[in-house]
């Protein structure tokens, strides 16, 4: 992660608050939607995690996002199915997911041999564009966020460019298929020039949709890997269904029924709400030029828990020092005895 230029801006990390990609200029996609900064300013996106529930109507997407910036004046456009509703969400939603699909530890003991002196710790705008309609805004804080539904391409484009947000022609390209398909979008912008203290928090988008659905075809535009971690909710199981799945190495660490582990107040609403089986999917997308679906759920053939198991070795540590010490003694011990038995043989022979 680089460093951010003023205490602000580092503060923005922790904003839409943390796997998937990095970004050497603005306008770049991430897995979710599109990293849109004015031109000239530099936008990065190091880190992507989310939470989808849904219920067999209502979709909800919770976004962590760890977003670096030289500019205020950020946004992130992600495409939704139908308009959708954005709210805040909260940092601890997370922090309890990571709590609760975290590795099983197996602790194993093994003897470390180092000089202790010597140790430290490791350290565009057209005639005849038609402009999406303003379904809703809301300030969430520091956060802008606007929910954009209808118009075409070009629309869209003069929107952002009437917004103050430019945005490169791969991406826009890339979001060519979803205005043609119909779908909504959630722009969201950072506005307040206030030092933001303690960062903000993830934000929550809920829209009808007749399927589990998180938005990948964006990433098209993408020149790096991408690594998304997605956390779903549901009756079952979950698995990759979509078309990119065989192209792409996702990997299930976690899987279990978490009804009656769940403490944080969303966690316990959506896992209530055809929601109490957590499946965490670790995604790699080593070629995002060949992306061509978004990310589709099915339930898995079965409802077998799963927990990464991870060793941590307890090493004890033996300092150099005290073996070369023990040495010494040792040697000077043997010495002592050679030295006597050498001088009594001396005597017994006079």
């Amino acid at each position: 992660m680089t460093a951010l230029r003023t205490c602000r801006l580092a503060l923005v990390i922790a904003l839409l608050g943390a796997i998937a990609n990095v970004f050497a200029v603005p306008g770049y996609a991430c897995a979710c939607g599109a990293v849109i900064a004015r031109q000239g300013e530099q936008a990065t996106m190091n880190h992507e995690v989310a939470l989808v529930h849904w219920d067999g109507t209502t979709e909800t997407v919770v976004m962590q996002l760890a977003l670096n910036a030289t500019t205020d004046n950020v946004a992130l456009v992600v495409p939704t199915p139908t308009p959708a509703t954005v709210t805040a969400g909260e940092k601890a939603t997370f922090e309890e997911l990571d709590s609760l699909s975290a590795p099983q530890a197996q602790h194993q003991r093994r003897v470390r041999f180092g000089f202790a002196l010597s140790h430290s710790a490791p350290s565009e705008g057209a005639i005849g564009a038609r402009p999406p309609e303003v379904v809703n805004q809301v300030h969430l804080g520091p956060l802008e966020a606007t929910t954009l539904a209808g118009g075409d391409l070009t629309g869209l484009k003069k929107w952002l460019a009437d917004n103050g947000y430019s945005i490169k022609p791969a991406v826009l390209d890339a979001l060519g298929p979803y205005v043609r398909d119909g779908w909504a979008f959630v722009a969201m912008r950072l506005t307040s020039t206030a030092p933001i203290v303690g960062g903000l928090s993830p934000v929550r988008m809920t829209f009808p949709s007749s399927q589990l659905v998180y938005p990948m075809r964006v990433s098209v535009a993408a020149t790096g890997a991408q690594r998304v971690t997605v956390f779903t909710l549901s009756d079952h199981r979950q698995q990759r269904t979509d078309a990119d799945a065989v192209k792409q190495y996702t990997e299930v660490q976690f899987a279990g029924n978490v009804l009656g582990a769940v403490h944080d107040p969303l966690l316990r609403e959506l896992a209530a709400n055809h929601g109490p089986y957590l499946t965490k999917l670790a995604v790699n997308i080593p070629k995002p030029v060949q992306i061509s679906s978004d990310f589709g759920f099915g339930n898995a053939p079965n409802d077998d828990a799963l927990r990464q198991t991870v060793v941590v070795y307890d090493y004890i540590d033996i300092p150099l020092e005290l073996i070369v010490f023990a040495g010494l003694v040792v040697a000077g011990i043997v010495a002592v005895i050679l030295f006597a038995v050498r001088r009594r043989r001396r005597r017994t022979f006079a």
